[in-house]
């Protein structure tokens, strides 16, 4: 068995993409991929400790100096504290959405909510909704059965109780269910923002799961208001991530939709990215 040094393999990996990071991204992305390939963490490094080199090492590390996102290379991204595996048809989760999630919690609280998670992905939200309120009943759509594939996979390996359904939200009327909480993070960033992309998300992230239309940035969060309204009980709500330029444009098309006790939030960098509303309930 040859083994190395941890700081060894850190330093080959900090050179090899230094062109396309940071040292601070550089040193961060080192740490991470030595976690979730070898275990080990912070600690361990400074500590010197000897490891195995990872089987596909050269490989990862060739995939990492041309930009392919870490969370991709390991096909796998913390998100709540949990591991998910990711394939092409998923996003890297996003600490962001990890605030919707625990804004989600607090609606909950300790009753048993009927939920739906629109445009699931890895199924992050809905497998950490159905972890962290197991009294509850979850549900989750996607288009993408590539997607639905892996949310499935992770569910599965996470022991989460959560249906899945292969979903078009714009056919929605197709589906009778009728819910307490709804809550999508659907694509939202405009392909005028493209430019302003770092390479590696836009290389490597399914674009599906990202862009709208400039002309229509509010496509999904009309479409899936629409549905909410039709299909949330009476004081249900439905919670969105949403575009940081977009908040009061969203606030603007829940008013008009009739939602009640709309709520605009802001993430921990001080960005608009969440909006909570109510349907009537009466």
């Amino acid at each position: 068995m040859f083994l190395v040094s941890v700081n060894a393999l850190s330093q080959q990996i900090q050179q090899a993409i230094a062109s396309v990071y940071s040292k601070r991204e550089a040193k961060a992305i080192a740490q991470a991929y030595l976690n979730m390939t070898c275990g080990v963490n912070t600690l361990d490094i400074l500590m010197e400790k000897a490891v195995e080199e990872p089987v596909d090492f050269k490989t990862d590390l060739a995939q990492l100096a041309a930009g392919v996102p870490l969370q991709y290379v390991t096909g796998k991204a913390y998100f709540y504290d949990r591991l998910f595996s990711l394939n092409a048809a998923t996003l890297i989760p996003r600490p962001e959405t990890e605030e919707l999630v625990s804004q989600v919690l607090k609606i909950i609280g300790s009753e048993a909510k009927h939920i739906l998670d629109i445009g699931t992905g890895s199924g992050c939200i809905a497998i950490s909704l159905a972890l962290e309120a197991p009294q509850s009943q979850v549900s989750a759509w996607d288009v993408a059965a590539e997607a639905l594939t892996k949310a499935q996979e992770n569910a599965s390996h996470l022991g989460a109780q959560v249906t899945f359904k292969q979903q078009n939200v714009f056919e929605w009327s197709t589906d009778q269910t009728m819910w307490d909480i709804i809550v999508s993070n659907p694509p939202y960033v405009l392909d005028a923002e493209k430019a302003e992309m770092e390479a590696h998300v836009l290389d490597h992230e399914p674009h599906m799961a990202l862009f709208v239309p400039d002309e229509d940035p509010l496509l999904f969060y009309r479409v899936i208001g629409e549905m909410a309204q039709d299909r949330l009980k009476p004081g249900g709500y439905l919670c969105f991530e949403i575009n940081r330029a977009f908040g009061t444009q969203n606030v603007s098309l829940a008013e008009a939709q009739g939602f009640e006790n709309i709520q605009l939030l802001k993430d921990f960098h001080g960005n608009d990215r969440m909006l909570i509303a109510q349907r009537s309930s009466h």
